[in-house]
């Protein structure tokens, strides 16, 4: 895996030397382009093939997906308390070893019902290589350029995922997807373990280390006198109708991103091909991540109004490209992928950015991890509900409609929010 030239000068020690927090950085990359890029953004492209075969509707196979999201709901809130009391590296391991077997096993199923249980393992692994584990050792090892690490190693989760849907799809084509399942169950593993096993630390003390940028930081403290975080305790948050709003923000969010699950079977249900599909969910990823950059520096040159326009917008309208793709052609479904990829990218990097904004960083960890819930359930929720539709309806017509409604109810509250933190009494 490549380090940006950008990083390439922050890389090295005074001696001349790779710092070793920089391959945390890597191992990082590659835990989450195996995590997000293959078992996450490349669950769609086998929907329809399964299904087919199964002789069964969509809905039913990518019931899945959503059982592992309702797993990381439920696991989420006691994530951090496993990874505070067990090594992480074996916490990791032992995670992607669920993954690989839960994402492999599926190329051997003949029936619905073992796809659940493989769902469900997918979601106590997910729990701790997506959302528990990364942010914390990132945080652990870099003092300095945390936010630079964090979001190349973020990126790599629509990097993998542009790589592996082609992938992907050519596999589908070439050796069907049972064959597939289990080849990219091999490359899941590949890409984890030996990273979580012979890189990943949780604390540069376990090795006798420094994290990061600790000299510098030191020397800062020594230097001035450092302010407490401004904000309202979570207790205070949860009495605000600021907070439910925020909450509806984040979950109907994640609730609309799901439609990049379905973005495949859509292309194909208007007579594209499984390349053109695969090349698709290609686009999606590379909105997703231009997108976290894109908006990001939006947010600190413009302000957070003006990300979540941009942010939602780019969903809104990349929905609507894909509405009338079939009149348009496939230039237009590529454009609204694309575009739809930016408004994806919005759903996980805009609501933290509003959490903080509206409720301080105070107490921002419990809120934070209170909301972000929100977002995973409407994630469960989402995905099989838009499945459903589409097995009643026979398109993806009422489905592109109710998330545009959605992306409408989303930029609004998050508005409304927004206008409530003066009412909170901080600076």
């Amino acid at each position: 895996m490549l380090v940006s030239p950008l990083l390439r000068g922050d890389i090295m020690k005074k001696q001349g030397k790779i710092h070793y927090a920089w391959w945390i950085m890597v191992a990082s990359a590659a835990i989450y382009a195996a995590s997000v890029g293959i078992i996450v953004s490349c669950a769609g492209l086998l929907y329809r093939a399964v299904a087919e075969d199964l002789q069964v509707g969509v809905s039913e196979i990518s019931l899945y997906t959503s059982l592992m999201y309702l797993t990381v709901t439920i696991l989420l809130p006691f994530a951090g308390k496993i990874l505070n009391k067990f090594d992480i590296r074996y916490i990791l391991t032992i995670a992607g070893i669920i993954n690989a077997l839960a994402f492999g096993l599926m190329g051997t199923y003949h029936s619905v019902f073992p796809f659940y249980i493989s769902g469900i393992a997918l979601g106590i692994g997910s729990t701790f290589l997506i959302y528990g584990s990364i942010p914390l050792i990132m945080n652990n090892w870099f003092k300095a350029k945390v936010g630079t690490s964090l979001g190349f190693a973020m990126a790599f989760m629509g990097v993998g995922g542009a790589v592996f849907a082609q992938i992907t799809g050519a596999l589908i084509e070439s050796i069907g997807w049972r064959s597939t399942y289990m080849t990219l169950g091999v490359i899941v593993a590949i890409l984890i373990l030996p990273f979580s096993l012979f890189v990943i630390r949780s604390k540069p003390e376990q090795l006798n280390m420094t994290a990061y940028g600790a000299d510098e930081v030191d020397t800062d403290t020594t230097n001035t006198q450092q302010k407490p975080e401004s904000g309202v305790l979570k207790g205070v948050a949860m009495k605000s109708p600021a907070f439910y709003l925020v909450v509806l923000f984040t979950g109907l969010f994640g609730l609309a991103s799901t439609v990049s699950f379905h973005v495949p079977n859509f292309v194909q249900s208007v007579g594209f091909s499984a390349t053109m599909a695969a090349t698709g969910v290609t686009c999606v990823t590379i909105g997703q991540t231009g997108g976290k950059f894109l908006l990001g520096a939006i947010n600190d040159k413009m302000g957070i109004k003006v990300a979540l326009f941009v942010g939602i917008g780019g969903g809104m309208l990349g929905v609507v490209a894909l509405l009338i793709s079939d009149s348009f052609g496939i230039g237009m479904l590529y454009t609204g992928a694309l575009l739809f990829g930016i408004g994806f990218s919005g759903s996980t990097l805009l609501p933290p950015v509003v959490i903080r904004e509206v409720f301080g960083g105070r107490d921002y960890a419990s809120i934070y991890t209170t909301i972000m819930s929100a977002s995973t359930l409407g994630v469960a929720f989402g995905t099989t509900l838009f499945s459903y539709i589409f097995d009643s309806t026979g398109s993806y017509y009422t489905v592109f409609i109710i998330v545009i409604v959605l992306f409408i109810i989303t930029i609004s509250s998050s508005l409304i929010s927004l206008k409530w933190k003066k009412k909170l009494n901080f600076n």
